[in-house]
């Protein structure tokens, strides 16, 4: 029976190999049951709840933004649009019971929107949504969804400060997804909108519907609506913004005023854009026929384009003159209306000349030959170290972004980049604000708000107050003083009297009866494409200024042409609708 112990023994051995693999498959099927239950419990209750529920995110809402009087400047509009959630019918079949209910033809931009949803009508009149709300039950799985719309009332007045938001890109939400951003977001696209994005953005609602096994909504069971967290309070002055936009009508040009403390009063950019056909989508054939005009729109002017600054650099060419000791108040020289120098005439924009002048009367009638003699005993790169002392050739800081920043020349500059030597004649040059030198009309400005306080050298801002969303103030900007140039009182006395001398004896004849005590300096740069640029700038009143300004205008002739008359009716309008007290005039 040998034979019979083997069969058993192979028998039992394989019962007992049988037994085991059960036994696996059982502890395998349990330690499966046990994961699915415990550590995907979640994500099969998510998929299950996709069959029957519906989360639809609801666009964040945005601060509004105000000016410095309480204008409003920039703020969300309601608006409606009539949205398919996909898999409850076929589109056509959607606009077809649309076209139904509504009794009439109507454009639908169907297009995608979130996940999971068709937008068929962007801009929905509130009437048509009364119709569809009103038979809603032959609609399912369409929904009217209230937005917000961003809505700039000052259109293209501001529109160099304000900016305007759109849809983000794919460069932004690569940067910004890990702040919470989707691809069907909008943000800030220049000016405060962008600067200040994080604290513009709101936080973002959801809506929680409920579909039957069609798609179709059966019941709203969880709403949040969509908040804002701040609002913004600018120290722009609207309506003077407004003023001074329009003296630029039918110019290029800009016009910055504000406080030598550093509050901006107006930044005002010729020619513009309106803000409101941006954020609310262009075709690509008119985006890029406004990224194409030779108008240049888009270009903020005061501080993204860079022009010769013409005489008003003389300035700077004064003060490190004074400073050095290379000239003192007696100091003076004679003007026939030119310089002869290595065989070489300069001549002065006089041809007839000023005959001999003092440093007060060469700021005054901005005579070149004066400053011709003094930026030749300083040398170049001491005139650069004293414009550098005032922050040129550095952003500012401002609180909008794209600001550039100028282009002071040097021997060793032009080695680098020229790959050629330093003449004489590129230091004349420089002592009247021509050759390579560049500068923005911004830097320009706070080169004048440093000479208006002595030296003290103040961050510019737009932002005023930070609002939460109750309205109530939870921050408040306040000067800061960036940098100090120390200079000898009798310096900073001898440069503001040829200041005030422009006004009352000189080129800035156009402000001369202006009731109240104007410290300015004319400006013209030569311009090898046209006409010369104006500059105009200065500040008031002189012993104790509150108000710094700069008009330039491209392809405008001299300073003390249109870009003085500009000033001298920027000046009349805020003294008589802003006015000083008896002690600032």
């Amino acid at each position: 029976m040998i034979w019979d112990e083997k069969i058993s023994e192979e028998i039992q051995h394989r019962l007992t190999v049988f037994g085991w693999i059960c036994f696996l498959i059982f502890t395998l099927l349990v330690v499966r049951l046990w994961y699915l239950s415990v550590f995907q419990e979640e994500w099969y209750k998510e998929k299950s709840e996709r069959n029957w529920l519906r989360i639809i995110p609801l666009q964040a809402l945005r601060g509004s933004i105000y000016d410095r009087y309480g204008k409003v400047l920039a703020e969300d509009l309601p608006r409606f649009r009539l949205v398919l959630l996909e898999g409850s019918m076929d589109v056509k079949e959607a606009q077809r019971k649309v076209k139904e209910i509504l009794g009439e033809e109507i454009g639908f931009q169907v297009k995608d929107m979130s996940p999971g949803e068709k937008v068929l009508i962007e801009d929905l009149p509130l009437e048509k949504v009364i119709k569809i709300e009103e038979r809603r039950e032959e609609l399912p799985g369409i929904l009217v969804e209230s937005y917000s719309h961003r809505f700039y009332p000052a259109e293209e007045v501001l529109a160099h400060v304000i900016g305007y938001v759109g849809r983000i890109t794919a460069e932004e939400l690569k940067n910004l997804s890990s702040s919470g951003y989707e691809v069907w977001d909008t943000v800030g696209k220049g000016g405060i909108e962008l600067f200040y994005e994080s604290l513009l953005r709101g936080e973002k609602g959801y809506r929680k519907v409920g579909v039957d096994a069609l798609g179709r909504v059966r019941s709203v069971l969880e709403h949040s609506p969509a908040r804002l967290r701040n609002s913004l309070v600018l120290t722009v002055d609207l309506e003077f913004q407004e003023y001074c936009y329009h003296l630029l009508q039918g110019k290029r040009g800009t016009i910055i005023v504000g406080r030598p403390t550093g509050e901006i009063l107006v930044l005002a950019s010729q020619p513009s854009f309106d803000p409101n056909t941006l954020s609310g989508g262009l075709t690509t054939q008119e985006w890029s026929r406004l990224v194409q005009s030779e108008k240049r729109p888009f270009t903020n002017r005061a501080t993204q384009a860079l022009y010769p600054p013409g005489s008003i650099f003389k300035l700077v060419v004064a003060l490190a003159g004074l400073e050095e000791k290379v000239i003192s108040a007696r100091t003076s020289f004679s003007c026939p209306g030119f310089l002869e120098y290595s065989g070489k005439r300069y001549y002065c924009w006089n041809r007839a000349g000023h005959g001999s002048v003092n440093v007060e009367r060469a700021l005054a009638h901005s005579c070149n030959v004066f400053f011709y003699n003094v930026a030749l005993a300083l040398g170049p790169e001491k005139i650069v170290q004293y414009a550098q002392k005032f922050g040129l050739g550095t952003p500012s800081g401002l609180d909008i972004p794209g600001e550039k920043a100028s282009l002071l020349p040097t021997p060793l500059w032009k080695r680098q980049n020229q790959r050629e030597m330093w003449y004489p004649g590129d230091t004349l040059n420089l002592a009247i604000g021509q050759g390579y030198l560049l500068m923005t009309p911004f830097e320009v400005y706070r080169l004048l708000c440093g000479v208006a306080t002595r030296g003290k050298i103040y961050r510019p801002h737009f932002l005023q107050a930070v609002l939460n969303r109750e309205g109530k103030l939870i921050r408040e900007v306040t000067p800061v003083l960036e940098r100090e140039v120390n200079l000898r009182g009798e310096t900073w006395d001898l440069l503001l009297k040829g200041m005030e001398l422009v006004v009352t004896q000189g080129t800035g004849y156009a402000c001369r009866d202006v009731p109240v005590n104007i410290a300015a300096k004319t400006g013209t740069a030569q311009n090898p494409h046209g006409k010369d640029h104006s500059w105009f700038g200065g500040f008031f009143p002189v012993d104790q200024p509150r108000v710094v300004f700069l008009v330039m205008l491209e392809n405008s002739g001299d300073g003390s042409g249109e870009a003085a008359h500009a000033a001298r009716r920027l000046i009349d309008w805020f003294l008589k609708y802003r006015g000083l007290t008896d002690e600032e005039r």
